[in-house]
């Protein structure tokens, strides 16, 4: 699990710089072009990967090749958050990133159960060609139908590194994105540790695991606009910490699993979680961006959540692979990063503005 992590972590953390290109790209030449290079490339990648299986390709260049799609889909994220925010009104945005975390997780829900399926008649290499056709179906119906929402007097005028470097000397927003490492870490669980505790350990089947997965997603899609007008009137600082408390307490009492019906239930209490901060993340880092750098902001942040996201399946594959013996001290040290978070939260909250602070935003 240790080595598994790594190379995942790796993988992640290289294809995780399209979020500064993407984000640098969206300030300077616009969203939708980013958001249109974005899928292209990704369409490419995922054409390139399945000549590579349909060839026998060693491992080496499909995990190169996945790499290369990590990136392009990367650059699409921090152009499409800031596009969000170019658009909508700042009292209406943490309602939009929730619609926008809905459908994420309609496909989120539909694309294992839709792959799993037509892998009964098709090959993996198939597979892969007709997600290459899909992703440009995307990009055709972008092209066609979404408009630019950068202004043309709102563009930055060039690039260098130290423009990069500003951010850096934005003391509370740097907070902000080490704090949500250690929330992104949570988020890495999932699909690595969790996973592979439900089967290796607990004796899940893979269809039984897919059902976990397509339960969080219909959780999303159902609940996740109401619980985005309930926490509206709260500090979004607040909104993180208690999403991270529930992260720690969903993944923490993992331990105590002992089938099925438990871990529908502690799944449940991590979706309630990841419900309650995604939209106020992303809220939260729109108040904190100017204007004319949202992009850059975006892709900021979006790199140092990727960060978390690809240490997620390390740190958990160590702690697994350290604490063999005991389940419930496991999941505990696991549940404590989220215990970390809301603390790193509570005291960004102090630093915080009012205005910045708000679901309404500046």
């Amino acid at each position: 699990m240790s080595v598994v992590g790594l190379v995942l972590l790796v993988a992640t953390l290289i294809g995780s710089m399209g979020q500064i290109v993407g984000g640098e790209l969206a300030d300077r030449y616009g969203r939708r072009k980013v958001m249109l290079l974005g899928l292209a490339w990704r369409a490419v990648a995922f054409l390139l990967i399945s000549f590579a299986i349909g060839a026998g390709a060693d491992y080496l260049l499909l995990a190169g090749l996945i790499t290369l799609s990590s990136f392009g889909g990367s650059m699409f994220d921090p152009a499409s958050n800031a596009m969000i925010a170019d658009v909508v009104e700042p009292s209406k945005r943490l309602e939009a990133y929730s619609f926008l975390r809905i459908a994420q997780n309609i496909g989120w829900a539909l694309g294992p159960m839709i792959g799993g399926i037509l892998t009964i008649w098709v090959s993996f290499s198939t597979l892969f060609l007709l997600g290459s056709i899909a992703t440009m179906g995307v990009t055709v119906f972008l092209y066609l139908y979404i408009e630019e929402s950068l202004r043309p007097g709102q563009a930055a005028q060039r690039f260098s590194l130290r423009d990069i470097g500003h951010v850096t000397s934005d003391r509370t927003f740097m907070t902000y994105c080490m704090v949500s490492i250690l929330l992104f870490i949570m988020f890495g669980q999932m699909a690595s540790t969790y996973a592979v505790f439900s089967t290796d350990t607990l004796g899940l089947s893979t269809p039984e695991v897919g059902y976990l997965w397509a339960w969080n997603g219909l959780l999303v899609i159902v609940l996740q606009f109401p619980i985005a007008r309930w926490v509206s009137p709260y500090k979004m600082s607040s909104v993180m910490a208690l999403g991270a408390l529930l992260y720690a307490v969903g993944y923490g009492i993992t331990g105590f699993a002992t089938g099925f019906l438990f871990l529908l239930m502690n799944m449940s209490i991590i979706t309630f979680g990841e419900m309650v901060v995604s939209p106020a993340a992303m809220n939260l880092t729109a108040n904190m961006s100017p204007e004319n750098e949202r992009g850059r902001y975006m892709g900021v942040f979006g790199l140092f959540s990727s960060i978390g996201f690809s240490m997620g399946p390390f740190a958990g594959g160590v702690i697994m692979d350290t604490v063999t013996q005991n389940d419930v001290l496991m999941w505990a040290a696991i549940g404590s990063f989220g215990v970390l978070a809301a603390l790193g939260y509570v005291f960004l909250g102090r630093r915080l503005s009012a205005q910045k602070n708000s679901a309404i935003g500046a």
